[in-house]
Parts: C-alpha cells; structure tokens; sequence
C-alpha cells in the first residue's frame, strides 16, 4: 500500500503564465477582427482560443507527490503520472540539455530538478521547494531501497 511522504506544489512565474496564455490571446485578438467580415470564423477562432486554453490548463501540473514507492505528478482532474522508484537512477540538477519530459512552470533553472530513468526518457520539474523534495526523495529512496532487499 502507498503512503504519501511529501506534496509540493509546483514553482510558478508571471513568464510561464505569458507564453501559455499567449496563443490564446493572439487568437482572440484575430477574432475581434475578423468578427465584421464573418460572424461564423469568429465563433470558430473563440472556440479554438477556450479549447487551446483548456489543453494547456489540463498539461500543466498542479502537485508533486513523493509515495513510499513512487513519484506521482498530478494534473488537474484524474490525470497523473507516476514515475516508481525502480526505474530512477538518479535525481538533482538538470543537465545544459536534456531530451526528456518537460513539466516546467516557471523559466527559471534554480528551482528545476531533472529525475534521470533506466531506460527511459528522465523528467524535469519544478517544485516549489528544491531543497525539500530532494531531500524527502533520497529519504523516501532510501528506506524503499531497505524494504526491497528484506
């Protein structure tokens, strides 16, 4: 059974907040001009603005949990992913350039962690406090490590 040992909440800035609103802004400023020449490509550009809005409100994530035997991301909604600790190698600073999943919520690299995986592809995150979710983790990694080779 899972327990959780640590919940943090993602690091956010004003700079992320522009560049996710922005295609929805553009678009919504295209169709207040196009509303005199068609009413029906106006409508269809405000439901693409809510729609591209409503993707990325749901890609973004709201909550980093640290379970006895996993990692757990969670989005809004039921959306999760889990990343369990057997698959980790590693997990600290991220490298000058990483190929990998990208979760980031601000535009700073001081507060972002890179969870490096076997075999798969390392994800990147940004909580709200570095120092503590690292240190819950190795904690957490640790006394899984114990239970296993019991």
């Amino acid at each position: 059974m899972d327990y959780k040992i640590y919940e943090d909440i993602p690091h956010t800035d004003i700079w992320i907040r522009g560049i996710v609103l922005l295609p929805a802004a553009i678009i919504l400023v295209t169709a207040i001009f196009t509303w005199q020449e068609s009413l029906e490509v106006t409508l269809y550009m405000i439901g693409l603005a809510f729609l591209s809005s409503l993707v990325i409100v749901f890609i973004i994530p709201i909550k980093y949990c640290i379970y006895n035997t996993k990692i757990r991301i969670e989005f809004r909604g039921p959306f999760a992913f889990n990343i369990p600790f057997e698959t980790v190698t590693s997990i600290g600073d991220p490298r000058w350039f990483t190929v990998g999943i990208n979760l980031p919520t601000n535009m700073s690299q001081s507060s972002a962690i890179e969870i490096a995986r076997k075999g798969r592809m390392s994800v990147n995150i940004t909580p709200s406090d570095k120092k503590a979710f690292i240190s819950n983790f190795e904690k957490a990694f640790q006394d899984w490590k114990k239970g296993k080779d019991i």
